[in-house]
């Protein structure tokens, strides 16, 4: 079998996707989607009997009252969220038909909030816990904060999209019920902290590489106490983010409040609604015993309901409950109504929604306030994501001219978000991790001769380029150091100078030596196959669906490529094209990539490199875990040579800037 030999260096995208520009003009320009003759807005989820949110309903479907009174539906639009959201627009409008227009929100606004009041201190792990699942469910686009309720001295509120800032605030969170009093006769409430807030928090700075236009805020005077539980703090949050532009949704982990009375619930609810924020309720595990503080569930079923949430019980397993949620949130209606003078008399109106199709829930406002238009997207993107077509002939680099999108059958739409989510994932996986470090330990084996390799494996962006890296820099070969590990790293990461470039193929090329083998190769590092995916080498490949598979505790699309265009990525060392085909496994929520598989067939031999990936919670994303790499002849497949990799200890050289409020005491 000839020597392999890459073709084009690797390189990741270098620049933003489609979706990334819409996201920075949904920030410049908050209302994509004009509004109709009123603009009184709000917004509803209607679910099927399976939980998927259907795009057949039209304004007439809908009956709304206001009062008591009945009001006409204006418009409707349907808007899909988070992940590939540009795109299931996109191909959405183009199945639809009627009255209903599509609109995308591609950045999803999620508060992740944590009622240590209800509490007991230690046992709350099982709220974490959850809370971190909840996380993982989300898009990597998704701007994210963490609220702690009390809120402690001086709590920084950051939305962003880097999960790692969320994930630390996460791992303060403390329950604030003693449990030693709990279990006392006499127990009594315990005194908390005074909560105090004042209106004058720091004015936000520019987050990169998604902005998060945040005006100041404010967040009014409230003194928070266990006997009031979190209902205070809430409100003082739903009023710091009513300015935020676009919907919100608070994820509120809690045991339960005591004893709240209806006008405090209904206030929250208001405060929720003039926000434009859905709450959903996450019950965890409270205090236990005779003793225990009487904490109620009933009285937050309500308040979600009354904000256009749900409550949900996490039982024996709650990542896939919080799963069925968090797909939930992938779409939502947008109702706009029928003016009427009272809409702009500064109360609120008593708002109920219902839909004439059967086997359909729905979930709304409680009431009608006036609230910012959310700044959605219309679906009109050039190309959707999946829209694959043609490859372009042999030698033509230009960019394909815009066209509308046709109408595709169920299966190409399904795999037209499934293209979109792998997409907006993998550009936001390179965008944000620029700069990510692995502990790499590799062992080749090939006819009687064996080698291992311990390198640092490395994703990185070069000072003054536009192109992504990656590759190994090894620094011991079967036990003996061939480096100075410390100090190669540190030259390149943390004094970048002029020959930065030289030091990169300086290493990719010295890397390459220490492989052994028939095969001469650069293509057997974990990432390799996400280049596939660049806008440029989209149109090389044809794509399909090719089932779907449960891997490593999630719902996966299994995504197969094929080369068809050339000249092809890979080539043999005399110049001749060998076409790539294989697989990606995509979590069917995010995008994420779960596995994926290369396999390129050269004369009489058959290479195969297969990248299984794990879910790494402190960096909020999946890493590559353990990589094999096999060479066998062909047909017999006898092996030629093997290799395992496997990947530990991730850290980054680099922390990113994070847009802030700080809520002072």
């Amino acid at each position: 079998m000839p020597r392999l030999k890459f073709l084009t260096l690797y390189a990741v995208i270098a620049a933003l996707s489609a979706s990334a520009a819409a996201i920075g003009r949904q920030r410049a320009e908050p209302s994509q989607v004009p509004a109709g003759e009123s603009g009184m807005t709000f917004d509803a989820v209607v679910l099927d009997k399976d939980g998927r949110v259907p795009d057949s309903l039209g304004p007439a479907d809908f009956s709304v009252s206001v009062d008591g009174n009945a009001r006409r539906v204006l418009s409707l639009r349907r808007v899909s969220r988070g992940p590939g959201a540009m795109t299931d627009a996109a191909s959405r409008r183009a199945r639809g038909a009627g009255l209903t227009t599509f609109a995308a929100e591609p950045v999803r606004n999620i508060l992740v909030v944590i009622d240590q009041a209800s509490l007991v201190r230690g046992q709350e792990k099982a709220a974490v816990a959850a809370s971190q699942a909840f996380l993982d469910r989300l898009g990597m686009a998704d701007r994210l904060a963490v609220v702690l309720l009390p809120f402690p001295r001086d709590q920084m509120l950051s939305l962003a999209t880097e999960q790692p800032a969320a994930r630390q605030a996460l791992a303060k969170a403390v329950g604030q019920v003693d449990p030693a009093r709990v279990a006392k006769p006499d127990f009594e409430a315990l005194a908390p902290p005074v909560n105090r807030a004042v209106s004058d928090p720091e004015r936000l700075r520019e987050a990169e590489p998604v902005p998060a236009v945040v005006p100041p805020a404010t967040i009014r005077e409230a003194e928070a106490s266990l006997r009031a539980g979190a209902l205070d703090g809430l409100a003082s949050l739903l009023d710091a983010i009513r300015t935020v532009p676009g919907r919100k949704v608070i994820a509120f982990f809690s045991a339960g409040i005591a004893d709240p009375s209806p006008a405090q619930l209904s206030a929250v609810a208001a405060s929720a609604t003039a926000a434009r924020a859905a709450i959903y309720v996450f019950t965890t595990p409270g205090p236990l015993g005779d003793s225990a503080p009487n904490l109620q569930v009933a009285p937050l079923e309500a308040l979600a309901k009354s904000a256009g949430g749900a409550i949900v019980s996490l039982g024996r397993n709650p990542e896939r409950t919080i799963g069925r949620t968090a797909a939930e949130l992938a779409a939502c209606y947008t109702l706009e109504l029928e003016p009427a003078a009272t809409d702009t008399d500064g109360r609120r109106h008593a708002l109920r929604v219902e839909v004439a199709a059967r086997d359909l829930t729905v979930r709304a406002p409680a009431w009608l306030i006036p609230a910012p238009d959310p700044g959605d997207f219309p679906a009109e993107a050039p190309v959707p994501a999946g829209d694959f077509g043609a490859a372009p002939a042999r030698g033509d680099t230009s960019a394909r001219t815009a066209r509308a999108p046709a109408t595709p059958p169920g299966r190409e739409a399904e795999l037209q978000l499934a293209m979109a989510r792998l997409i907006d994932y993998v550009d936001a996986y390179e965008r944000q991790y620029s700069v990510l470090v692995a502990e790499e330990e590799y062992r080749q084996a090939a006819r009687g001769r064996t080698v291992r390799l311990r390198s640092d494996y490395l994703l990185v962006k070069p000072e003054k380029s536009t192109a992504w890296e990656s590759f190994r820099d090894v620094y011991e070969v079967d036990g003996a150091a061939v480096r100075d590990r410390d100090d190669r790293l540190k030259r390149l990461f943390l004094e970048p100078g002029a020959d930065v470039q030289a030091q990169l193929l300086a290493i990719r090329k010295e890397s390459a030596r220490y492989n052994i083998g028939a095969v001469e190769r650069n293509i057997n590092v974990p990432l390799f196959p996400l280049q596939f995916l660049t806008a440029e080498n989209r149109p090389r490949f044809s794509f399909r669906l090719a089932g779907k598979r449960h891997k490593a505790g999630v719902d996966t699309w299994r995504v197969q490529f094929d080369e068809q265009s050339k000249p092809t990525i890979i080539g043999d060392l005399q110049g001749n094209d060998v076409a790539a085909k294989g697989w990606f496994l995509v979590d069917d929520i995010t995008g994420a990539i779960v596995e994926t598989g290369l396999q390129v067939d050269e004369n009489a031999s058959r290479g195969e490199i297969i990248v299984s990936f794990r879910h790494d919670p402190a960096l909020g994303l999946w890493v590559p875990s353990e990589m094999t790499e096999t060479y066998r002849t062909l047909p017999r497949l006898q092996p030629l040579s093997e290799g395992k990799a496997t990947y530990s200890k991730y850290r980054r050289f680099q922390v990113k800037t994070e847009e802030k409020i700080v809520i002072p005491k």
